[in-house]
């Protein structure tokens, strides 16, 4: 898909989709509970799509409709191969469950997962007892069963791994110790706590060093209703900043979400945020260079590097070295698609640097991730003259809507 923007005015409110990280843990967790737990305020992204086809195949029941979706628990099917799509969360949240239940399967996916170094899945696994071949890349097979216990782990790559294995050990028969070194992306383990408690797992967590996890907890079914993405909205939000006003209902300002760290961003660059319940408003300003470490919150990466390409001075980003291994090589996409757009970006090991710049018309390519698409819709609202992006289909991994929303709220510029 070939999308054609013109430089724009925006104005407009827009809903925010629902978060795909908190409805993904929803969904692993209502899989495993004995009943039935309805989930509202859902968004039917592809990666939840590949969640939601994981726990029909391990035996769970759905139905879904327009205001709702109830999942019935059951007996835990056995299955031989968790296919993954091109979701990395749910790789790494399934896995554990996965292993929980079947002792001899594979981790398969496609496209951009293919490319993407999961080493920390197997190194994860195995601390737990189970056998993984020692491999970068999937397809993987795993053998053995989880048991829990005493496990050492290194989350400086990715938190979603122990994301899984902290939504699994509660069912386990013996008590169990995490010892985590180097946690990046506090906020997303916060967020699986969080969604635990709701289904009435109790987890400690001392100083995100050692998490306590007791056996033989019971999942309890409840009713849930899942918060807006700070993600999805965060370049909307960021195009408003640098060119016009809109609101975006649907989100929780409390969010224990990591991008809600988007509010700060807004603020430390000068614009206008205005926060009701569940609500943000935000309007275009006068917009100076700002600093901000990201190492916590680095899906916000594109949306930032959009809002500071219409900052005046350089902004400093820390965090760039989250960006190696997500659908692309960020850091790298980013400078070379946004130079396209006559944006200067350097990076000199974990920090960025994007110097305000009069962004120019050009063709662009999202290579096939969606926050790339998103950012590079954010930066045409003030380029001089078209911007076409292409492979803008990508938006569909988690915003699938992105393309209508974006364009109704861009006003033609007179």
């Amino acid at each position: 898909m070939r999308k054609k923007l013109i430089p724009c005015k925006i104005q407009g409110t827009v809903c925010a989709p629902s978060s795909k990280s908190m409805l993904i843990r929803a969904l692993a967790v209502a899989m495993l509970c004995r009943g039935k737990t309805i989930i509202r305020n859902f968004t039917l992204c592809d990666d939840v799509e590949v969640a939601i086809n994981t726990i029909k195949s391990l035996g769970a029941e759905i139905e879904i409709n327009k205001n709702e979706m109830q999942i019935t628990g059951s007996h835990v099917s056995k299955i031989t191969n968790l296919f993954c799509g091109e979701s990395a969360l749910c790789l790494r949240i399934f896995a554990p469950v996965v292993a929980f239940f079947s002792k001899d399967f594979l981790i398969s996916g496609e496209k951009t997962l293919l490319k993407r170094n999961i080493d920390d899945v197997p190194q994860a696994l195995t601390l737990s007892g189970l056998q993984c071949e020692d491999k970068k890349y999937l397809p993987l097979r795993i053998k053995g069963q989880i048991k829990g216990g005493k496990i050492k782990l290194n989350a400086g790559n990715t938190s979603q791994t122990l994301s899984g294995l902290l939504t699994i050990l509660p069912l386990c028969r013996e008590d169990s110790v995490i010892d985590v070194e180097n946690l990046n992306s506090k906020p997303y383990i916060d967020l699986t706590i969080n969604v635990l408690e709701k289904f009435g797992i109790k987890i400690i967590n001392e100083n995100y060093r050692r998490f306590f996890i007791a056996g033989n907890q019971n999942y309890s079914v409840c009713t849930l209703e899942i918060e807006g993405d700070w993600s999805g909205a965060s370049c909307l939000l960021a195009a408003a900043a640098t060119g016009g006003s809109i609101t975006v209902t649907n989100l929780n300002p409390q969010s224990k979400q990591a991008d809600a760290a988007m509010l700060d961003v807004l603020r430390l660059c000068g614009a206008d945020v205005m926060i009701e319940e569940n609500t943000i408003t935000v309007e275009k300003n006068h917009l100076n260079a700002f600093e901000f470490d990201a190492s916590d919150c680095p899906d916000l990466f594109p949306a930032i590097v959009a809002l500071a390409a219409n900052c005046k001075g350089t902004s400093v980003i820390k965090g760039a070295l989250r960006l190696q291994n997500k659908e692309t090589d960020r850091a790298k996409i980013l400078m070379r698609e946004f130079a396209r757009l006559n944006v200067k970006i350097e990076l000199k090991n974990d920090i960025m640097y994007i110097a305000g710049s009069d962004i120019s018309a050009a063709t662009v390519d999202t290579h096939g991730d969606h926050r790339i698409a998103m950012a590079l819709a954010a930066a045409s609202v003030n380029a001089n003259g078209k911007v076409i992006i292409d492979n803008a289909e990508s938006v569909s991994k988690s915003y699938p809507d992105f393309w209508t929303d974006f364009l109704e709220i861009c006003k033609k510029k007179i």
